[in-house]
């Protein structure tokens, strides 16, 4: 029995991606929204 390593690696990787794009696209509002949360709170 073999593992499709590549297969879930591809899978891990495009499930990944538009996260990671997510993430950077809006890196300065959640910054800005965990900064101002914390000294509101």
């Amino acid at each position: 029995y073999q593992v499709p390593w590549g297969q879930i690696l591809a899978a891990a990787v495009i499930a990944t991606l538009p996260v990671a794009a997510l993430v950077l696209a809006f890196q300065r509002r959640i910054v800005q929204g965990l900064t101002a949360g914390a000294v509101k709170g």
